[in-house]
């Protein structure tokens, strides 16, 4: 029901208040920034008081001022504008009470306004009142029917009533509790700098009832009436229900809070005019803004700093302001409860109508949180210039009074008209109406006259123009006449007396009926509390908390990872206890200055080997020949107990680290003891530190000389040639002038002597030619020149194991002086001669390394011992028969059928027809550098245009991802589309819903990175639909969606998800901190559909654990960093049932997403339009998958094949299609391991087929779960267990027969998928079925380690081998863990491979027609000799499963050959 039917918008809450005159505003519309006016702190400072003793009235008691404020929040509540904006009080740099502090401006909000206000100079700036403006009760009953019917109890027409009060005893003169939360201010209390937790409120019908004493007291009053109606009328109307008597209740309440309030008035402003029982509907009831903006402050200066409760006894307790404020239900309990408040403030003396304003009011007044204490005056007059209010004379001009002049003011301030006129730069007419209508005194001494004409007219207005007022004849209550008379003659004291509160005689608002009115001078007030300022304490605990649950979810795994370590560590030194206890260990020794840096090792000496262990973490260790020794020399650090170094000749010192002086001595004497069975004498010295690390000749300084070592070595290698053509033209002017003999050769010398001069050649050592090698060759330091090589430094040059035979064979020999390692000298003779020696010496070098037994020869078994050296180096072995065939097949060639050994010459025949590779061949390093540097002639070197290069191999890669590119550019258009849209949305035009003021940029980056999520989980579903993916490879769409990229897309969008999924996390951390800082007001305004509850204020804690967003938010990042984490490579390799378990949380993911916007905290929840389209799609795939990988499917043969692979056969349903290359997915049913997850196998049986095979290699985990399952149950088949088999899923294998020419490319076990792609080619390319493949040729080319790792996949091949009548195939298999062809070493195994495929047309190491090759496969080589062999093919299908390191060789090679003719490259890494 409509108040004015006529104009419904007028008084109701959320009306704008009304101006009777044009608002001022210094840009004419909306603007607050006036600069010609003072600052409202100065003015505050020059023109107010607030000193004590407070100046009191001897008219008014102090129950007035508190009356007109429990009025004003009835009519009048000014709410802080949303978006938010200020019009901070600047505060000068020499302010009394806010000077030292940090912050320049003391905070104010602007009013809440229309939007559409302010906008153009005719329609200023219009701000609303958020509750009705008429005296109506409302901060009784509240401003909405929703909150009255909260309020209401049900029964009898009484409000509800608490049933038990904060202390426990039962109390039902109360209100309830507020235990439905509903939202009432809750400012910070300044003296304690908490909030108030609002469930343990009363709950009255206005949301700033707990502000101060006097207004709580009064609202207890009035709700304490209305019950009192309501029990009255139940005992006159029995029979009425209680809707009835609670309006009927309601209504005679608000007629007497009517009257009562112009009582009040007619004591402060004197007579009104009467009611003359007409309602205007014409007249607009809205508070006028002169009211809102000035008048309605005026009662603050009748405030005392004091509420003397009670009779205002010196014994009763008294409340200070200051203290009070926002807190007044508990100090109000505390002073004895509303009664004795009421009593008190109707027996104490106001304080004056004047400028003096107490301390409280001045000075302390409440902030927000980050400005506790504010100034109560400055804040009045700045209100004024928000709401833009006209200076003083504007308004006396416009209610026709003298405008003041500044003679007026002299006569008006005396002693204060100069300040004024100071503070107004001298212009009279911008003194405002606030500070000009408190410097003005009334008639009567009080009340300015200006301020009581705006206060009547106001009050007048209201009153007339309210259809529903009490004297209404016409307002359709139904008032009976007695009830009229009964209200008229109401007055506060009446209702103050029948609520048990003692009070005087006659109006409870004046002192005529007081005998002696309490004076608050008369009481110490004590202090306000809390301080001047708080600066927000951030509460880092709980805003840490959004980076300490990844932090917590990573240091768990990191743990697991660390305990998991540790028991690994344990198992492994239990099982060497027994080799411990055998040997004087000495464990926890810390190594300085290795080459790995500070290490901790353990030494042993053993005695029986006369050897100085020193053994690191992970297997690397130092072994010294202690017996080689004669001398060594011990130093002792004199300032550190701990430090020992042991120098050691011709090899790194060790410098040890012990941890107690007690075990350095220790081991000193048992180095002594060990020394001395050793025949090895021990020097012990003592020095400080200082000289101990300077002296000290470690593994890190060591391994630096012998690096300079070997570079000055191949340095002077490349040298080599021209210092020889410098020599030979020396030595023969020398022997032109008979200086020097050349050398003799020895027609009589045997080939171990021949062998021993080659290994070491002597250069000739003339002055002049030694002084030439120097100057020219060499320049290499004297250090570098005195090293000298261990065996082991020896080996590791080489790249071998210093145990191994060759280098056993070799090192002798090279070392010509036997003194147990190799000098500089040595070393460079020796690689001479790999580098360049002839076709003879190296074979010389060869035959003697083998010949045993020195007899010239080599018999069967020193050939047999030679080959055996070659294999081990590269851990590569070949069958007893196979060698014994290779040994027969030499000695049975026709020059040599009746000899049982190998003089040098026969050897050298045999090699004969390898002269080339055997001339080229030389030794290479650890690092695979080659020690010869050959120049060649014919050779040019040419440098390209490298932009020219760049853009070619630019256009190339464009060519073969031309559509993962253009999805790409798509995807990141799309992401970047949603991005910018959500943050210039959240920056520029949310603008009126106040996230820019209020958290800034922060919140642009959150919503944008959660667009860019709600966009990428559901993709996500999309690219994990492998049925729906497997169909669509059969249409023609596949040549518009590379499908191929399926998996990598996934891991891209992973990837770029967590990026996103950091900007969110950070950027709701400072979100967080944004918002705990805001006060309830802003709070609204930011979340105007959310209420916290509690305290009202969002607490970090709060936002996370207290609404729906939070907690899932929480549970999301918890769990997608789980996902992410299980998701790595280590992860999956090692722990892959978590990787499983995890990554089927996706559900949970999901649901969690939709429900995290539920709480529609910022906007409206938006995920699940995101959502929709692909869980359908998802949903279907998944359905489709279920419907198969639940048959169970028998399986019939279960193998353990070389090399740990197992192979698997079951059966083949009737409905089971799939093409050759696909995948499917294997659970094991009921196998009692408690692995029943799903991993991918690629089929290895055709589809011609009746059955399904994998090859899966056993690694960690599932498959070694598998393998000793099958190896169990190897004696009972039948006990293994059935399958889940899910599939086929596609793969691009599948699409081979798409292309003429195909090379396939394998790595390891990589192979597998090509296994079924062979099969199936062969089955089709047989006469019969010609013309089922357009595959007119096949490379198949497989890089394994060892020749081992293929054993399983013999009969396979060489099946297809046999078939393959067209040669279609063509086979090459590379051995990577052999050197390359150019290596001595592998050159020899290069020899015996060709003679064997010579003898039996099959590989020595593989026993296949395929090709073997030794080393990794040049793949830029490989694939320019197919496009040259096919110079008619357009395109080439590469398809490549192997280590990521392969597939990225061969993606590089085919972007580097592509031209004319293309190579797509199709990659399956693993």
């Amino acid at each position: 029901m409509y108040n004015n039917p006529s104009n419904i918008g007028w008084g109701r809450a959320g009306s704008p208040l009304s101006h009777p005159i044009r608002p001022q505003y210094a840009d004419g519309t909306s603007s607050a920034a006036f600069s010609h006016r003072p600052s409202a702190r100065d003015i505050s400072l020059s023109l107010f008081r607030d000193e004590r003793p407070v100046p009191l009235s001897e008219k008014y008691t102090a129950l007035l001022p508190y009356f007109l404020e429990f009025l004003n929040h009835d009519i009048l509540q000014l709410r802080a504008a949303c978006p938010p904006e200020s019009v901070d009080i600047s505060v000068s740099p020499g302010d009394p009470l806010y000077g030292n502090e940090t912050s320049a401006e003391m905070p104010l909000d602007r009013a809440q306004y229309q939007h559409h206000s302010g906008v153009w100079a005719d329609f200023p700036r219009q701000q609303i009142n958020s509750v009705t403006s008429w005296i109506d009760a409302s901060q009784v009953y509240g401003v909405s029917k929703g909150w009255t019917d909260i309020l209401r109890s049900g029964s009898g027409g009484k409000l509800k009533t608490s049933g038990e009060t904060e202390s426990g005893s039962k109390n039902t003169a109360y209100p309830a509790f507020n235990k439905w939360g509903v939202p009432l201010d809750t400012n910070m209390k300044p003296h304690t700098c908490q909030y108030p937790d609002i469930k343990k409120q009363y709950l009255f019908g206005d949301t700033r009832s707990n502000f101060d004493p006097g207004v709580y007291s009064l609202h207890w009053l009035m709700f304490s009436e209305h019950n009192n109606i309501a029990r009255n009328l139940s005992k006159r109307y029995p029979g009425m229900n209680d809707k009835w008597m609670f309006d009927k209740s309601r209504y005679l309440t608000i007629a007497k809070f009517q009257k009562i309030t112009f009582d009040a008035l007619e004591t402060l402003l004197g007579p009104i005019p009467e009611y003359n029982s007409n309602y205007n509907p014409t007249l607009n009831p809205g508070i006028n803004f002169l009211y809102a903006g000035a008048v309605q402050f005026f009662f603050l200066t009748m405030m005392p700093d004091l509420i003397l409760t009670n009779n205002c006894t010196h014994q009763a307790p008294h409340l200070r302001l200051c203290n009070t404020m926002w807190d007044a239900q508990r100090t109000v309990a505390e002073a004895g409860g509303p009664e004795a408040v009421l009593a008190g403030l109707a027996h104490q003396k106001a304080a004056e109508i004047d400028n003096h304003f107490v301390s409280d009011i001045r000075s302390y007044f409440y902030g927000p949180r980050h400005w506790t204490r504010r100034d109560g005056v400055a804040m009045a007059i700045q209100r004024g210039r928000d709401l833009g209010v006209p200076p003083l004379n504007t308004v006396l001009q416009y209610y026709g009074q003298k405008p003041m002049t500044w003679d007026d003011w002299k006569s008006v301030l005396p002693h204060g008209a100069a300040v004024l006129k100071r503070l107004y730069g001298g212009d009279v007419n911008q003194v405002e109406l606030f500070v000009g209508g408190m410097l003005l005194r009334g008639k009567d001494g009080g009340m300015s006259e200006i301020f009581k004409r705006i206060m009547r007219d106001q009050f007048v207005s209201l009153r007339d123009g309210d259809r529903f007022w009490y004297l209404n004849n016409y307002n359709g209550l139904g008032c009976t006449g007695d009830e009229i008379v009964e209200i008229n003659y109401t007055t506060l004291r009446d209702i103050l007396i029948k609520n048990k509160v003692p009070v005087p005689g006659g109006n409870v608002f004046s002192q005529d009926g007081i005998k002696s009115a309490c004076d608050s001078n008369n009481l110490e007030p004590g202090p306000c509390e809390g301080g001047m300022m708080f600066h927000f304490d951030y509460n880092t605990a709980p805003y840490a908390i959004p980076i300490l649950i990844p932090l917590f979810v990573l240091f768990t795994v990191f743990l697991a990872v660390v305990v998991n370590r540790i028991m690994w560590y344990r198992l492994r030194r239990r099982s060497k206890k027994d080799e411990e206890r055998n040997s004087c260990e000495w464990g926890r020794v810390e190594e300085l200055q290795s080459r790995y840096g500070d290490r901790v090792v353990s030494i042993t000496l053993d005695s029986t080997a006369k050897t100085l262990i020193c053994k690191a973490k992970g297997g690397q260790q130092k072994v010294i020949q202690w017996r080689k020794m004669t001398r060594v020399h011990v130093v002792s650090c004199t300032d550190c107990k701990v430090t020992l170094l042991i120098c050691i000749p011709k090899d790194y010192d060790l410098l040890l680290r012990f941890s107690s002086a007690d075990m350095r001595a220790q081991f000193t004497q048992a180095l002594e003891r060990f020394s001395e069975g050793c025949n090895v004498t021990t020097q012990s010295m003592q020095m400080d530190k200082k000289d101990v690390m300077r002296v000290a000749k470690t593994e890190a300084h060591r391994q630096e000389l012998v690096d300079a070592f070997l570079s000055s070595v191949f340095s002077e290698m490349m040298t080599r040639e021209k210092v020889e053509e410098d020599i030979l033209v020396e030595e023969e002017e020398e022997e032109e002038e008979g200086v020097v003999e050349g050398p003799q050769r020895d027609p009589e010398a045997t080939p171990r002597q021949v062998a021993r001069r080659v290994s070491s050649p002597e250069l000739p050592t003339t002055p002049h030619s030694l002084q030439r090698r120097k100057s020219k060759a060499s320049g290499v330091e004297r250090s570098v020149m005195e090293c000298e090589l261990t065996r082991d430094e020896f080996a590791a040059a080489l790249g071998l194991r210093p145990q191994q035979e060759f280098v056993e064979k070799i090192f002798p020999m090279v070392d010509r002086d036997n003194n147990g390692t190799i000098s500089y000298r040595e070393f460079l003779n020796f690689m001479v001669v790999y580098s360049s020696g002839s076709f003879s010496n190296k074979l010389s070098l060869i035959f003697n390394m083998y010949d045993y037994d020195q007899s010239g020869s080599l018999s069967v078994a020193e050939v047999k011992s030679m080959i055996r050296s070659m294999l081990e180096i590269v851990s590569a072995s070949i069958e007893q028969e196979e060698l014994n065939q290779l040994i027969r097949s030499l000695f049975e060639l026709e020059e040599f059928q009746a000899k049982t050994e190998l003089t040098f010459e026969d050897f050298q025949a045999i090699m004969s027809r390898y002269e080339s590779d055997i001339s080229r061949a030389q030794i290479k390093g650890a690092n695979g550098a080659g020690t010869g540097l050959r120049k060649t002639a014919s050779c040019k070197s040419f440098t390209s245009l490298p932009l020219q290069n760049r853009g070619l191999e630019i256009k190339r890669y464009i060519e073969n991802n031309r559509l993962q590119i253009f999805y790409s550019i798509m995807y990141f258009l799309a992401i970047s589309f949603l991005f910018v849209e959500r943050f210039i949305t959240y920056s520029r035009y949310k603008f009126h819903t106040g996230y820019p003021q209020l958290l800034g940029y922060s919140l642009s980056f959150t919503r944008g990175s959660a667009a860019v999520m709600m966009f990428n989980f559901p993709i996500f579903l999309l690219l994990m639909c492998k049925n729906t993916l497997t169909h669509l490879r059969r249409t023609f769409l596949k040549r518009f969606i590379p499908i191929d990229s399926n998996r990598s897309a996934h891991v891209a969008l992973g990837y770029i998800t967590l990026i996103f999924i950091i900007i969110h996390v950070v950027g709701h951390g400072y979100n967080f901190y944004q918002v705990s800082t805001l006060s309830p007001d802003h709070l609204d305004c930011l979340m105007p559909k959310t209420w916290l509850s509690g305290t009202g204020e969002a607490t970090i804690t709060g936002l996370l654990f207290g609404t729906i967003t939070g907690i899932t938010g929480i549970l999301l990042v918890v769990l997608l960093l789980i996902m992410i984490i299980f998701s790595t490579e280590y992860a999956r390799h090692h722990v892959f049932q978590y990787f499983w378990r995890t990554h089927h949380l996706y559900p949970v993911v999901l649901l969690l997403m939709v429900l995290h916007g539920t709480a529609r905290l910022l906007q409206e929840p938006t995920f699940q339009y995101y959502l929709i389209g692909p869980a359908i799609i998802f949903t279907l795939d998944k359905m489709l998958s279920v419907s198969r990988n639940k048959r169970e499917i028998p399986l019939l043969q279960a193998n353990i094949l070389p090399s740990e692979v197992t192979n698997l056969v079951f059966k083949r349903p009737l409905d089971f299609h799939y093409m050759a290359g696909q995948y499917v997915r294997i659970a094991l049913v009921n196998s009692g391991t408690g692995r029943d997850e799903y991993h991918p196998f690629t089929l290895t049986s055709a589809p011609h087929e009746d059955y399904l095979s994998v090859h899966i290699r056993t690694c960690k985990g599932w498959t070694k779960v598998l393998r000793d399952l099958v190896m169990k149950n190897q004696k009972t088949p039948e006990k293994n267990p059935n399958l889940y088999v899910d599939g086929p899923f596609g793969e691009a294998h599948q699409d081979y027969s798409n292309y003429e020419v195909v090379i396939l490319v394998g790595g390891g076990i990589g192979v597998t998928p090509f296994a079924s792609i062979l099969k199936d080619l062969i089955h089709k390319s047989t006469s019969l079925r010609s013309n089922l493949t357009k595959v007119r040729k096949v490379y198949f080319l497989w890089s394994t380690r060892s020749q081992k790792q293929f054993e399983w996949l013999n009969d396979i091949i060489e099946k297809c081998e046999k078939e393959d009548k067209l040669d279609i195939l063509d086979t090459h298999i590379f051995i990577t863990r052999f050197y390359e062809k150019s290596d001595l070493r592998t050159t020899m195994l290069y020899i015996c491979e060709r003679q064997f495929q010579r003898m039996s047309n099959r590989s020595l190491f593989t026993g296949l027609k395929a090709v073997t090759h030794f080393g990794r496969p040049n793949f830029d080589g490989i694939f320019e000799h197919i496009r040259l062999s096919h110079a008619d093919v357009k395109k080439f299908g590469v398809f490549v499963c192997g280590p990521p390191a392969m597939s990225d060789s061969v993606q590089f090679a085919c972007s580097k050959v592509t031209g004319k003719q293309i190579f797509v490259a199709y990659s399956e890494s693993f």
